[in-house]
C-alpha cells in the first residue's frame, strides 16, 4: 500500500513467529516497525486506541473457515478494512531437540491450527492430549520449556525458539490458506481496478429479514463473495451479517445497493473497500 508510511506501527497476534507476524512481514515488509500482542481484541484495542497505526487479524481460513472472535471485534470496533493478505499455511509438529514421538503426552497450538491438522493429529496421535494456545508462538514457546510437549507452529517458530521438526506439512488440507485483513480507523483506500468491499448488516428477528438484507445486491447485479451471520449480542435472536462483495462501495451498482438496503431500513456499516489480495 503506497500510503503507509515506513514508520507506522502495525499491531499484530504476537509473540515473533506466528503466521500473523509471517503475514505482516508479506504485506508490510520485514522493516515494518510492529506491536506484538496477547490476542485478537488487542490487535483492535490498539488501533482504536492509537497505539498502533495499522493492525492485522486473521480473518478466515480455507479449511476451517472463518475465526470468529475477528468478526465479533469488528461488530465492537470502529476500525475499517483497508487491505488483505492471503498466506499458505505448512504446519510442522515441533519438540525440543531429543523428544521422541512416543513420549509426546499432549500437543499444544492455537485452536485453529489444532482444527487444521485434527485427522492428521487423530492418526498419528490418538489419545494425547490436545491443549489450545493463544497463538502458534506461544505454543512453540510453551514446548520449549517442556520435554513431553510438541506444538504445532511453522518452520519459523522452531528456528526463533530452538526447536526440532518432527513432522512437516501436517495440515489436513494441503492448499490450506488464511486470509488476513488490515485495519486501520481512518485510511480508507480509493477504487482500483480490483476491489472487494466488506459490511455488517444487522436484521432484527422477523420473517423476510434476510432476505430484505440480500435482495438489494440482486437487484443491483452486485456479486457476494462471502455471507457469515453472528448473533448481534443486542437482544436473543437477533443477527449481523459479515458481507464480503465484489467492488468498491464508490461504484455506482453498490452505492445503488446501498440505497436500497437503508430503504428497507437495514442497519449497516461498510468495513471498508480494498484490493483484492493476490494468493
Amino acid at each position: 500500500m503506497s500510503n503507509i508510511l515506513p514508520s507506522a506501527r502495525v499491531a499484530y497476534l504476537g509473540p515473533e513467529g506466528t503466521y500473523s507476524h509471517a503475514a505482516l512481514e508479506k504485506y508490510f515488509g520485514s522493516q515494518q516497525p510492529c506491536l506484538a500482542v496477547d490476542d485478537i481484541p488487542s490487535v483492535f484495542n490498539a488501533v482504536d486506541s492509537d497505539q498502533a497505526d495499522f493492525g492485522l487479524v486473521p480473518v478466515e481460513n480455507s479449511s476451517e473457515g472463518s475465526v470468529t472472535q475477528t468478526l465479533d471485534c469488528f461488530g465492537a470496533s470502529d476500525a475499517i478494512i483497508c487491505g488483505e493478505v492471503m498466506l499458505r499455511i505448512q504446519h510442522c509438529l515441533l519438540a525440543r531437540p531429543g523428544t521422541l514421538a512416543e513420549n509426546i503426552k499432549r500437543v499444544v497450538s492455537h485452536q485453529q491450527s489444532l482444527g487444521q491438522c485434527r485427522y492428521w493429529l487423530e492418526e498419528n496421535y490418538p489419545g494425547v492430549e490436545k491443549v489450545s494456545a493463544l497463538s502458534n508462538a506461544e505454543a512453540a514457546i510453551q514446548a520449549s520449556r517442556m520435554q513431553d510437549t510438541a506444538a504445532i507452529a511453522g518452520k519459523t517458530a522452531a528456528e526463533i525458539y530452538g526447536l526440532s521438526i518432527l513432522n512437516e506439512n501436517i495440515e489436513d488440507v494441503h492448499d490450506n490458506t488464511t486470509r488476513f485483513a488490515i485495519i486501520s480507523k481512518n485510511n480508507a483506500q480509493a477504487p482500483s481496478r480490483r476491489d472487494k468491499s466488506s459490511l455488517i448488516i444487522s436484521t432484527r428477528n422477523e420473517p423476510g429479514a434476510l432476505f430484505n438484507a440480500l435482495e438489494p445486491f440482486k437487484n443491483h447485479a452486485v456479486n457476494l463473495i462471502k455471507l457469515e451471520s453472528r448473533p448481534s449480542r443486542k437482544e436473543a435472536w437477533s443477527y449481523s451479517f459479515f458481507v464480503d462483495i465484489e467492488g468498491h462501495h464508490e461504484d455506482a451498482n453498490i452505492r445503488a445497493a446501498f440505497e436500497e438496503l437503508s430503504g428497507h431500513s437495514l442497519e449497516f456499516r461498510v468495513l471498508g473497500s480494498y484490493p483484492v489480495a493476490s494468493p
